[in-house]
C-alpha cells in the first residue's frame, strides 16, 4: 500500500508547481503584449477601442445635443447621404438625392434592412422627419426641417396629427421633400441628408411619444440600421457596440467596438500602451497639446496629425440674464483669448471673432476679433449697471484644456471688476443645465455645420438657442440668409452676419481648437480630415 504522507505531500508539490505556473503564464500574458515599441496594438483585430474623453448624453436620435453622442449615433442608425468631405455629399442610405429646381426634392433609397430583419424603407424616412416635426415630441432637430413646407420657424406643424406636407411617400423606395421656397441645395443635403439620421418605425411608433426622451428606445437602442448595433452603456466608462450583420454596405470587418470614457491623462497611456487604438478627436477625445507634442508625436508607432476644423470652444451668455450689451462686451473685451490659444495650445487653435470658424467658406477673414483691453473692459462694466453679485461660471469635466481656460477666464474677468466662480459638473449635467437656461456663464464646445445658418443656435425659435438670445435684427439677417440660394450672396449676408454677433457679444467666441486625429498605426482606416464625415466607410476599417 502507498504511504498517504508521501502522496499527500507530492500533490501539495505539484499544486503549488501548477500554481507558479499558472501565475507565470499570467504574467507572460501580461507582459508578452507588445509595448507601444513594437508597432502593434495590444487588442484584439476583432475589437476597436476608441477613446474619447467626453461621456454621451444619451442616445436618443432625434434630441442629441452633444457631440459625443451624436457620433456614436451615426455607427447605429443611418443618414440619407454621406459627407466624406465638407460639401461633398455621395448616397449613403439614398441611392439618390435630386433636385431640378432647388425646391423639390426626389429621394430613392437602395435595399436596406434594419437588425431585426425588416426592411427599411421611405415611410421610415417620413417617419423620422415627422417625429421631429411633431409639437408632442422634444427634439433638437427642428431646425433641420424647418424650411419645408407645412412647419414653422420652429420646425414644428400645428398638431401632433398633422404631418409634414412637404414630405409625401411615392412608394417604398421614394419620397419627395417640398421646401417653402427655392433653397441652396447642399443645405438640405446636409441638414435633412446627413446630419439627421432615421430611425426604425416599426419600433419607435409603439411608445408613448410624449415620453419618448425617457424611454427605453433612447437609452437602450434595440435595433440598428447602420454598421453597429448597440450592446451596453455602462455610464461614464464605455459604450459596447457590435457588427450588425444586415448593414447593407457589408458586415463591419471589425466586430466589436468599445468607446471608452477616459480622462485625458489615461487617454494618453492607454494609446501609448497600445490599449486603445484611436482618439475619438473632434472634441470629444481632447488631449492637451502639450501632451500630443511631448508624448505622442514622438511615438513611433502613432499617426498624429492636426486640423482647423469646425469644433468650437465658446463662453455662453445667458442673455435672458445679461440683457445689457455693454455687460457682455466687457466679458468680451475682459478675456485675453490669445493668451489662452498660447499657452494651452501652442498655436494649434484659432482665436474666434464671432462664431465662424476658418474651416467654412464663409468665414470672413477680414472681420478681427475684439482685442484683449482691460481698460475698456473696465469703462464698459461701469456703464452696464453690473450689481456685483457673484457670477457662476459653470465648466464641464471632461475637456482638460477647456478646464484649465477656465481658470485664466476667471481670473481675467475678475480683474476687469466682475465677481465669478466657477462651478464644475460632468457633461452629461452641464449640458442639462445649460439647455435649460439654468446658468449665467458657461464653457461649451460646439461642432458646426459646414452650412452657415447658425439660426438654430440665436434665434428665439431656435431648437440649440441655449444662449437665449432675442434679438429681432439678428433672426431677420439669418431668415435673409436661408432665402438666399448662390455662395456669392450667402457670404454676403453670412460676413454682416458675423460683425454683428461679434459687435453685440451674444455669445463669446474663443477659440477654434484643431482636433489631433491620433491613431495606432496597426489599424488601417479611421478618422479623416474632416472629422464628422469620417465613418462612412467604417465597416471597412481593419486591424492588424
Amino acid at each position: 500500500m502507498m504511504n498517504m504522507g508521501k502522496i499527500k505531500n507530492k500533490f501539495i508539490r505539484y499544486s503549488f508547481l501548477l500554481m507558479i505556473l499558472g501565475i507565470s503564464l499570467v504574467l507572460t500574458a501580461c507582459g508578452n503584449s507588445k509595448s507601444s515599441s513594437s508597432g502593434n496594438s495590444k487588442t484584439s483585430k476583432n475589437t476597436l477601442y476608441i477613446g474619447t474623453t467626453n461621456a454621451p448624453a444619451g442616445f436618443n436620435p432625434i434630441n442629441e445635443t452633444d457631440v459625443a453622442g451624436q457620433w456614436i449615433l451615426r455607427m447605429i442608425y443611418p443618414s440619407l447621404l454621406d459627407q466624406p468631405k465638407a460639401n461633398k455629399f455621395q448616397g449613403n442610405l439614398a441611392k439618390s438625392f435630386t433636385t431640378k429646381d432647388n425646391q423639390h426634392y426626389t429621394i430613392t433609397l437602395r435595399n436596406a434592412k434594419w437588425s431585426d430583419g425588416k426592411a427599411i424603407t421611405a415611410e421610415d424616412v417620413a417617419y423620422t422627419l415627422n417625429l421631429i416635426g411633431n409639437p408632442d415630441v422634444e427634439t433638437s432637430y427642428g431646425a433641420n426641417i424647418s424650411r419645408l413646407q407645412g412647419v414653422n420657424e420652429s420646425g414644428k406643424t400645428t398638431s401632433s396629427s398633422t404631418p409634414i406636407s412637404g414630405v409625401k411617400v411615392v412608394n417604398s423606395k421614394t419620397l419627395t421633400l417640398t421646401t417653402k421656397a427655392a433653397i441652396d441645395p447642399n443645405y438640405v443635403k446636409e441638414m435633412i441628408g446627413f446630419d439627421l439620421v432615421i430611425v426604425p418605425k416599426h419600433v419607435v411608433e409603439k411608445y408613448n411619444l410624449k415620453e419618448l426622451a425617457n424611454s427605453k428606445f433612447t437609452s437602450h437602442p434595440t435595433v440598428s440600421g447602420s454598421i453597429y448595433k448597440f450592446v451596453k452603456y455602462n455610464q461614464n466608462s464605455y459604450v459596447k457596440l457590435t457588427a450588425n450583420p444586415t448593414y447593407y454596405k457589408g458586415k463591419a470587418k471589425i466586430k466589436n467596438v468599445y468607446i471608452k470614457i477616459l480622462t485625458s491623462n489615461t487617454l494618453v497611456t492607454q494609446l501609448k500602451s497600445g490599449s486603445v487604438d484611436m482618439s475619438a478627436g473632434g472634441g470629444i477625445g481632447t488631449i492637451p497639446v502639450a501632451d500630443v507634442e511631448r508624448s505622442l508625436k514622438t511615438d513611433k508607432n502613432l499617426t498624429v496629425k492636426a486640423y482647423p476644423y469646425l469644433q468650437t470652444q465658446y463662453m455662453y451668455i445667458n442673455n435672458s440674464k445679461f440683457t445689457n450689451k455693454n455687460i457682455r462686451l466687457a466679458m468680451t473685451y475682459a478675456i485675453n483669448r490669445e493668451a489662452i490659444v498660447k499657452k494651452l495650445f501652442r498655436g494649434q487653435a484659432d482665436i474666434l471673432p464671432s462664431t465662424y470658424t476658418k474651416a467654412t467658406k464663409y468665414y470672413d477673414s477680414s472681420l478681427k476679433a475684439l482685442p484683449y483691453n482691460l481698460k475698456k473692459a473696465k469703462a464698459l462694466l461701469k456703464k452696464s449697471g453690473y450689481d456685483g453679485h457673484t457670477i457662476k461660471l459653470i465648466v464641464p469635466t471632461g475637456n482638460v484644456a477647456r478646464q484649465q481656460s477656465a481658470n485664466m477666464i476667471q481670473q481675467n474677468l475678475e480683474s476687469a471688476g466682475f465677481k465669478v466662480k466657477q462651478v464644475s459638473y460632468d457633461f452629461p449635467t452641464a449640458l442639462a443645465k445649460i439647455k435649460s437656461g439654468d446658468y449665467e456663464l458657461s464653457l461649451l464646445g460646439l461642432s458646426l455645420n459646414v452650412d452657415p445658418d447658425q439660426s438654430y443656435l440665436y434665434t428665439p425659435s431656435g431648437s440649440m438657442n441655449f444662449g437665449k438670445v432675442n434679438d429681432s435684427k439678428l433672426t431677420e439677417m439669418f431668415n435673409d440668409g436661408l432665402q438666399a440660394t448662390t455662395v456669392t450672396e450667402r457670404k454676403k449676408i453670412y460676413s454682416s452676419i458675423q460683425k454683428y454677433m461679434r459687435d453685440n457679444a451674444f455669445t463669446v467666441g474663443l477659440y477654434s481648437d484643431y482636433p489631433f486625429i491620433i491613431q495606432n498605426k496597426s489599424l488601417h482606416g479611421g478618422i479623416n480630415k474632416f472629422w464628422v464625415g469620417s465613418l462612412y466607410n467604417m465597416q471597412d476599417w481593419t486591424k492588424k
